[in-house]
């Protein structure tokens, strides 16, 4: 009786679960999809705004990290921006240090690099031009942009070992900064989102302003 029982109960608890969906399930499975596919845009929109956030901080602790270590060492430390090759977005950085005794600038880090959806513009956008933050403060958006001077290069190992063209900016042991070739108060560049020289509005960027005096730098967000 209790064998008869149990076969019962479990041929019930199968034929249970062997039926398709209700029309209700279904309705409910597809609302459930339709409001994620809405949502999607604003969530992407977050994440990337998220990752810029982090990378540009990142960036500029790296930034602050070399002003310390040129005042620290008394010498003078570079920060390059590795030249990429053509179509390539500028994205990977390190450090040099000037050698007394070898007369020489060397690596002082590892190269490092923006996270794979974010890159340098080497042209100032207009862009930045129009954001709210220049229409209020003009002397935001004066200065000099360091991919654009011509003067600021030199020749290093780059990531592949092989060798490569960097643009640089330099901090001496004052604390202060420069580039060959800068001749205003502010050196400026520029951290975008999405893929080089796309052709649609860009929403949402990064503006890190350095102060030749001081070396201190400043973020600009739109």
């Amino acid at each position: 009786m209790s064998r008869s029982v149990r076969y019962q109960k479990t041929g019930r608890f199968r034929r249970g679960f062997s039926g398709g969906f209700t029309l209700l399930e279904m309705l409910t499975v597809l609302m459930v999809i339709a409001i994620l596919m809405g949502l999607s845009g604003g969530a992407l929109y977050v994440l990337r705004s998220n990752g810029l956030s982090t990378s540009t901080r990142n960036f500029a602790d790296f930034v602050n990290f070399c002003r310390s270590e040129a005042i620290a060492r008394h010498t003078a430390v570079r920060v390059g921006i590795i030249v990429p090759e053509a179509d390539e977005p500028y994205r990977d950085y390190s450090s040099w240090g000037w050698n007394r005794k070898r007369r020489q600038f060397e690596q002082m880090s590892e190269w490092a690099s923006l996270s794979s959806d974010l890159f340098f513009p080497d042209e100032f956008p207009d862009y930045v031009r129009r954001a709210p933050y220049a229409s209020k403060d003009a002397s935001s958006v004066r200065g000099e942009f360091v991919l654009e001077l011509f003067e600021n290069t030199f020749t290093t190992k780059g990531v592949d070992g092989k060798p490569a063209e960097v643009k640089f900016f330099q901090f001496n042991p004052s604390g202060r900064v420069e580039a060959p070739g800068a001749e205003m108060r502010n050196l400026i560049l520029v951290i975008e989102p999405g893929q080089a020289n796309r052709s649609n509005e860009v929403f949402n960027w990064s503006q890190i302003n350095l102060d030749t005096l001081t070396g201190r730098y400043r973020i600009y967000r739109p």
